[in-house]
Parts: structure tokens; C-alpha cells; sequence
């Protein structure tokens, strides 16, 4: 079999599917303000909680939030249940290319909200359970450089469409 540019361009668009394709505006699942240290540190508000499925069985899908606290913190984890694995990741133009890397630590700036989202912070989400689904929720835990943690319900979508909009992806980078 002979495989044509057209064929290799549609494959990498697939695998690339979770990473860098347009995600549709964050829908909103459940608005948690956590007030008391039984669910979370106070002042914390984490908001729009999203588990994106991968397009293809097998890759990772992608997890989308809003997080905004009254103090500096430092978000050092991020888990969902039901993915075996999870990653913080930064998607960003260098060089007229778009890449993604991994980060281990993402700063919060006091009153400023910051949205984990696509073409920015996201997590990736390895080795997803079979039993999450389009239409359900998983939990949500972010966890902080002091051990604190708050959690939310995060509603699962699937992967969407797969318009990747402006996006060139001939030379991303992973």
C-alpha cells in the first residue's frame, strides 16, 4: 500500500486530535467556590470544569478549567478519575511553529483567573477508563505545592469536530 501526503496528513490530524484542535468554548459543568478546607483551600475558585474524550480510542484526551485564587499559589498536579495518567501541558508559537510541552508547575497570580484551555496550560489525560463517557462527569482534583487540593465535577464531551481552524499543523512539535 502506498501511503500518499493526503492519507499522512489525515493520520497525523487524528493523532494530533486531543492536543491542538480548535476545543469548542468550555461548557459549563458545575461553578464550585470552595470556601472551607473540607473541600479545598479557601479562596480558591476552580470553574467550567471539561473532560474532552480523545477522537481516537487509545490516545489521550484533554481536560479544560478555570482556577483563580485570593493568594499566590502553585498548581504542582492535576488528577481525573478515570485516566491513569494526567500531564500539564503548554502549547505555544515558537518560531512561527506550534508546540507543546510539559510543565511541572503552573503559578497562580492573586485575583487573576487562569484558564487551562486550548492553545495554552491543559492537561492531558493518558490511559482513559472505557467507562468514561460523553455526557457524564469525573472528579476533578487540582493539587498545590503545600498539599492543598480542590476538586470539582467535570463534565465529559467528546472530541468534536475536527476543524483545526488557522492552525497549520505541518510542523508541530510534541
Amino acid at each position: 500500500m502506498r501511503i500518499t501526503p493526503v492519507f499522512m496528513s489525515l493520520a497525523l490530524s487524528l493523532a494530533l486530535s486531543a492536543c491542538g484542535s480548535e476545543a469548542p468554548d468550555p461548557v459549563p459543568a458545575e461553578t464550585v467556590d470552595v470556601p472551607v478546607a473540607a473541600d479545598g483551600p479557601k479562596g480558591v475558585s476552580l470553574t467550567d470544569a471539561q473532560v474532552r474524550m480523545p477522537a481516537v480510542g487509545g490516545r489521550p484526551g484533554s481536560a479544560y478549567f478555570m482556577i483563580s485564587s485570593d493568594e499566590p499559589r502553585t498548581i504542582t498536579g492535576v488528577a481525573v478519575m478515570g485516566a491513569g495518567r494526567t500531564e500539564m501541558h503548554e502549547s505555544a508559537m515558537v518560531d512561527g511553529v506550534m508546540s507543546m510541552k510539559k510543565v511541572e508547575t503552573v503559578a497562580l497570580e492573586p485575583g487573576e483567573p487562569h484558564a487551562f484551555k486550548t492553545g495554552g496550560h491543559h492537561v492531558m489525560l493518558f490511559d482513559m477508563d472505557a467507562t468514561i463517557a460523553p455526557g457524564g462527569t469525573t472528579d476533578l482534583t487540582i493539587t498545590f505545592d503545600n498539599g492543598d487540593k480542590a476538586s470539582i465535577a467535570a463534565k465529559v464531551v467528546g472530541a468534536g469536530g475536527m476543524d483545526m481552524g488557522d492552525h497549520d499543523m505541518a510542523g508541530m512539535e510534541h
